[in-house]
Formats: structure tokens, C-alpha cells, sequence
């Protein structure tokens, strides 16, 4: 169906004024041509009739990891984005220059979900289980940027990993690397943080403005916040320059006690992510919304956590018609009820917590096409 009218649902985009307000939207060709109060399309439409739920841009996962068959952490990009009700995936770095075209071929075009890269530093990306970037034969530049140059559309950011398990006894030197690529070619770097080395105090003060830190919030040393449960002055340097923060809730790169002391000095994530991958999309991360959950249960509101799964990323990224309800914008939607609980959440590390509201994802729209869950 080439056209779409959704009605019955309550529209929250804060970035375009839309707070729960009752709203009819008429995607054709699936792009978003009108937003009303009583819209009369011409010609044959489908209709999306809704019963009071929450509509907003299509989720936007910026750490995921996609490539099957070629990493041992890759799964299918619709098993874990439209399938859960996300309609936009990054792939975070599982291809670099030597494999980013079979990336292209096999996973890009062959998916629902809209698919990113932000590509490795690393030549092979994550073909190597560990330690991809402590060997400087496994880092080339120029084909980086070659690779870059001729697939702007598709690749969003550099990526790379500063833990001890993937730099070895390269230390700093790799991400050095990773963050004079990304000047040069005017992207945006995503750093992975964990286990020293290199020291997160010398990661910190490489970034700049729109760089982005993953797993901003692991229980591990070496971390945004001091031996003593402060935050760093090298972070509150890099938050006042504009480096962003992300959850990257991943398998063992979200403790609930390091968000909650980095919450009670306020400091908290500019986007929401999963890194989810093969091994954690069946617990302890489960999906996007999930993840957004646990972040509400932290005292992050709705309308923030939306803005932090929609039009952040894609104004970090520059995703043209993307994180928006707005007539010209791509009719990727999510559809939710926003529930009351009491609800039960665990951390990356087994630690338990509760939250009292929690989102539930009825619908995904791509492209005007629509999917719809079966609730429990």
C-alpha cells in the first residue's frame, strides 16, 4: 500500500511541539505528507487505527551489531530493529575496509530495518574475536578513507574499541589513530570504553564536540566516574566540549549503581543504546524500548528518552528525514503504550531494580509499511 493514514494515537516529539496530542497522519510513498486533525486522503488508503497509543519518529539504535556469518557477535538487522519495533540500526563497527562491501551486499540491502556503519578503524573490524587493534598491520588509513569516500551514504562514523582486549600493549595509540581519521574525513568517532589500557583520562581528552563515548555507564575501573564515585574532571572537560554519551547497555557495559551515582550529580546519557548482538538480545539486554526502560527507571522522563532514541542520533549523524514527526520525513514510526508498573529490571551485571512505568511496543511503521506485535 502506497498510502497510509494512522489514527487514534497521541503524538510525542518534542522537537516539533507534540506532547501526547491527538493527532491523524497521513504517510504516502513513505514519506510523512500531512499531520492533522482530520485528514481525507484521495484514492485507495490503508488505515492504521489505533486505540490511545504514543506515536513517535521510528527508533534509532546507534550500537548494534549486525553482520552474521562474519563475526561471532553478528545477528540479523530485523531480528533485533524492526522486529522490536526500531527502524533504524548502526552497526558498530563489526566491518572495516577490508569487509565493508560484502557488509554493503549482504546486510545493508537486504534488510527492513534501515542499516548505518560506523566502520572500523580496525581493517578486518571484528572478524578477530579480540584484540583487533594490536597490530598496526591490522590498521590501514588510506584504505579506511577510500572506503569512506565512496560510501558516505552508508557510513555515519568511525568506531573503535580502547579496552585492553582489543589495543593490547598498543595502548592509546590505535585510538590516536582512529580519531585523526575521523578530522579527516569530517565524521564523528565512537569510542568503546572498558579495562585499561588505555587510560580513560587520556580517551577522554582526545574528543571533541559530536565524538560519542559507548558503554558510558560500565561498573568496571577505568570509568567516567573516580575510584570514589565522582565524575572525572576529564569527563566534565569532554561534556563541556560537547562529547556525547552513550549507553551501549551491551552484556557487561551497563551497571545500574555507576548510572544511579552518575544520575545523582546529574549527569546523564545524551543517547540511549543497546549493543546488541547474538549473545544478549535474549537477556540481559532484549531491545531498544528495554533498554529505555531501565533509563526511565533511572528518573529520565519519556519525552527525554524518546528525544535521546530519535532526534539526537540522527542529528548527531546527520540523518537527513530521519528523528522527526514532520511533513518531508521519512514515515518511520514507533507506536507504544506507556504503562504504569511496578516493574522489575536487571543491570549487565546481575544487579536488580525497579522502575513505575515502562513503554510497550505495539507497532513499527518503515517506509509507511507497517508491523505489528503480538502482546503477551
Amino acid at each position: 500500500m502506497k498510502r497510509l493514514l494512522v489514527k487514534g494515537g497521541k503524538l510525542l516529539d518534542i522537537q516539533n511541539g507534540y506532547r501526547f496530542d491527538q493527532k491523524e497522519m497521513y504517510i504516502e510513498s513513505g514519506v510523512i505528507k500531512d499531520i492533522g486533525g482530520d485528514i481525507r486522503p484521495e484514492g485507495e488508503c490503508g488505515i492504521l487505527e489505533l486505540a490511545g497509543q504514543i506515536i513517535t519518529p521510528g527508533f534509532i539504535d546507534i550500537h548494534t551489531h549486525v553482520y552474521p556469518g562474519k563475526t561471532h557477535l553478528g545477528i540479523e538487522p530485523d531480528v533485533v530493529g524492526i522486529n522490536t519495533g526500531v527502524t533504524t540500526v548502526f552497526d558498530a563497527g563489526s566491518a572495516g575496509a577490508e569487509n565493508f562491501r560484502e557488509f554493503y551486499s549482504d546486510v545493508i540491502l537486504k534488510s527492513t530495518t534501515g542499516v548505518y556503519s560506523l566502520i572500523n578503524i580496525a581493517l578486518s573490524g571484528l572478524e578477530r574475536e579480540r584484540y583487533e587493534l594490536a597490530d598496526i598491520k591490522n590498521i590501514d588509513v588510506s584504505a579506511l578513507k577510500e572506503v569512506v569516500k565512496n560510501n558516505r551514504e552508508h557510513i555515519k562514523g568511525i568506531k573503535a574499541r580502547a579496552s585492553a582486549t582489543a589495543v593490547g600493549d598498543m595502548g592509546l595509540k590505535p585510538i590516536e589513530m582512529a580519531k585523526k581519521a575521523a578530522d579527516e574525513l569530517g565524521l564523528p568517532l565512537m569510542v568503546h570504553i572498558g579495562n585499561y589500557p588505555p587510560d580513560i583520562r587520556d580517551v577522554l581528552n582526545l574528543l571533541d564536540k559530536g565524538d560519542i563515548v559507548t558503554h558510558c555507564f560500565h561498573g568496571k575501573p577505568n570509568g567516567l566516574l573516580d575510584e570514589n564515585g565522582n565524575i572525572r574532571k576529564e569527563t566534565e572537560r569532554a561534556i563541556s566540549r560537547g562529547v556525547l554519551f552513550d549507553i551501549g547497555h551491551g552484556t557487561s557495559s551497563f551497571n545500574y549503581h555507576t548510572a544511579k551515582k552518575a544520575a545523582q550529580q546529574g549527569f546523564y546519557p545524551d543517547i540511549i543504546s543497546t549493543d546488541i548482538y547474538r549473545q544478549n538480545y535474549r537477556g540481559p539486554v532484549y531491545s531498544l524500548a528495554a533498554t529505555v526502560n531501565k533509563i526511565m527507571a533511572l528518573g529520565v522522563g519519556i519525552e527525554e528518552c524518546i528525544r535521546k532514541v530519535t532526534a539526537v542520533p540522527a542529528e548527531t549523524f546527520g540523518l537527513m528525514g530521519l528523528g522527526q514527526l514532520r511533513a518531508g520525513y521519512s514515515g518511520d514510526l514507533t507506536v507504544f503504550y506507556l504503562k504504569s508498573g511496578p516493574v522489575e529490571f536487571e543491570d549487565s551485571d546481575g544487579n536488580t531494580f525497579s522502575g513505575v512505568e515502562y513503554i510497550e511496543v505495539t507497532h513499527a511503521v518503515k517506509n509507511g509499511r507497517v508491523i505489528e506485535f503480538k502482546q503477551n
